[in-house]
């Protein structure tokens, strides 16, 4: 029987790839200086011995025409080779996986459409050996992974084409149930939440709400995952609380030899500061436990104020943030037209000489706590769901009408509503039509709010100039939000990162529109270079990396905090070898200084 030489050249491939996987080096045991407390015993699942391995030249032949650097050739002609290189690569993984979990290659896109990954191999696992299993399969072929959860980041933080990404939504705990309530004790005077990496902001609530506890702060958004609200930093608008990384008190992970690790603040103070905001680098989170308080009755209000007496009035936005426990500020560029300029926008596109930014309305939704005397015999209200179709852009109306729209679906919202605090902030679904995507800057907040009032005035004005300029605007909302600084090293409300007259806070200017929009990428990089020179910088899981010289600014900014969070990596021996990096993330940090492949 004659064979194609195809199939005999595969086979013989094959073949001699899986041998060369197999070939064995020094142990990867290494000794971790202070840290050799944190490997936990996973039981009786026997960890089999794991040397490193010399990559065949082979294996990086195949991975050659998945660098982003590849472009002699065209992109069709290019997708067929990748295609190509990872069947042989899939046929290899399938070998090493054995029957779970099932790896396939699939094309990624976020939640809102705004990143997309050609090509990549997607895994799901469900017990913790199955992550191991992944982890010592892309090990022995030098291959990287990166964990996604819901897929809420804009920004390039996911893994580069051609590797693995790990969804962690369906992995279950070994030794617990997937969120659980811990008492205060001795070394912790306060109550704690272990949930898994992979468990949604809803189930969280609902566990809280269940459980008389309450976190002070949470996303626009209940269909985040913990893992990827710690990971890159998610926030609210609870003035004096931090965002996510301000309440982790301990994480487990898997590290790059296969290894569950446990870190804690008590035992590694500052090994967590790299730990609690770690853009997915230290390892595959496992479970996070997060300090709680009790549960709070609060007060929603919901008001429309102009554009003029808040976002353009220093003393007012200051009296605004200051004086309420949450407050959330949002404008819609042009809401403020009316239906016979609507009409003859539409006609005609032109902008009505009437119209001013100032005199639109912002929705103003503040929170705050009350006693239960206050709220009497007013019912105590779930999550409220905005009925935006997942974007705060007035669902399927196009160009600025979008505005109003918004603006609409806000009013309709009660002025007033009680609510347990977990349940009081809003919350929004993906787009249901077309795509929108978002750029968040961050600027310390002085004492005066001169800093955050001159950083909103800039981009209402520069709206109001394209919409009179053009008749289209560069953004569909701008949301400024306010919260405390954290001391992790990569925070970016940074308690180390500091201006004159600092008062210990920052301010996320964030701004939304459809990623093709005109103006919007271009308003973005004119903000992030109008103050760059007052220590801007970027919100890690919103678009940035698109901007010219970020990556400088961000070195720039961090400074000394960059090399310790790297510092803290090493020490720990959680990832040698850059696993669980991507190209933009060396871009930033650079290649591991402690690589022991031979």
């Amino acid at each position: 029987m004659s064979v194609r030489p195809g199939f005999r050249t595969g086979f013989v491939l094959l073949t001699f790839l899986f041998a060369c996987s197999m070939v064995h080096g020094r142990s990867i045991l290494q000794q971790m200086s202070g840290f050799a407390d944190t490997v936990v015993d996973l039981g009786p699942e026997t960890m089999a011995g794991h040397r490193l391995v010399k990559r065949s030249p082979l294996v990086q032949e195949i991975m050659g025409p998945l660098s982003r650097n590849v472009r002699q050739v065209d992109e069709i002609g290019r997708s067929k080779m990748v295609y190509s290189s990872m069947r042989v690569l899939l046929t290899l993984l399938r070998m090493r996986l054995g029957k779970s979990p099932q790896i396939e290659i699939l094309q990624f896109n976020n939640w809102d459409k705004t990143i997309q990954v050609d090509q990549l191999f997607f895994v799901k696992p469900k017990t913790i050996w199955e992550v191991r299993r992944v982890i010592f399969a892309a090990w022995s072929m030098g291959m990287r992974v990166r964990a996604t959860g819901a897929g809420h980041s804009r920004s390039p933080l996911y893994v580069d084409e051609g590797n693995i990404m790990m969804d962690m939504r369906e992995l279950q705990r070994h030794d617990g149930p997937f969120i659980e309530l811990h008492e205060m004790n001795e070394e912790r005077p306060f109550k704690t939440v272990t949930a898994m990496t992979g468990a949604h902001m809803f189930e969280l609530n609902e566990f809280m709400t269940n459980n008389n506890v309450s976190i002070k702060t949470e996303p626009l958004n209940d269909q985040e995952t913990l893992g990827g609200m710690v990971a890159a930093g998610s926030h609210g608008s609870t003035y004096d609380s931090p965002a996510f990384p301000g309440i982790v008190v301990e994480m487990r992970l898997m590290d790059s030899m296969g290894r569950l690790r446990r870190f804690t603040i008590e035992r590694h103070p500052e090994l967590m500061r790299a730990l609690s905001l770690n853009l997915g680098t230290f390892g595959i989170m496992y479970d996070i436990t997060i300090r709680v308080e009790p549960s709070i009755k609060v007060k929603v209000e919901n008001s429309f104020v102009k554009v003029g007496d808040i976002m353009l009035n220093q003393a007012n936005l200051k009296r605004q943030v200051e004086e309420n426990f949450f407050g959330e500020i949002s404008w819609f560029p042009f809401n403020t037209i009316t239906p016979a300029e609507e009409a003859e926008y539409i006609r005609t596109g032109k902008v009505p000489d009437t119209w001013s930014a100032a005199e639109d309305y912002l929705w103003i939704r503040t929170v705050n706590p009350v006693s239960d005397d206050e709220v009497g015999n007013h019912p105590i209200q779930g999550a409220v769901t905005l009925d935006t179709k997942g974007s705060l852009s007035g669902g399927p109306a196009v160009g600025l009408l979008r505005a109003k729209g918004s603006l609409d679906l806000a009013r309709k919202l009660p002025n007033f509503s009680y609510h347990y605090l977990v349940n009081a902030f809003p919350i929004i679904e993906p787009p249901r039509y077309g795509s929108e995507t978002s750029a968040a800057f961050l600027l310390n907040i002085d004492r005066d709010f001169d800093r955050p009032y001159r950083a909103i005035k800039y981009l209402v004005e520069k709206t109001e100039d394209q919409i009179r300029r053009n008749g289209s605007t560069p953004m569909n909302a701008l949301l400024p939000r306010f919260f405390k600084n954290s001391d992790c090293f990569l925070c970016f409300g940074n308690t180390e990162i500091t201006m004159p007259d600092d008062n210990g806070h920052s301010v996320v200017i964030d701004f939304l529109a459809p990623p093709t929009q005109e103006g919007f990428y271009s308003a973005a990089a004119d903000f992030v270079h109008q103050f760059k020179d007052e220590k801007l910088r970027p919100h890690w899981a919103k678009r940035h990396d698109n901007i010219d010289g970020i990556v400088d600014i961000i070195q720039n900014v961090y400074k000394d905090l960059i090399p310790a969070f790297v510092e803290q990596k090493q020490m720990a021996m959680v990832d040698p070898c850059d696993m669980f990096m991507n190209s933009y993330l060396l871009s930033i940090f650079g290649k591991s200084q402690t690589c022991f492949f031979y």
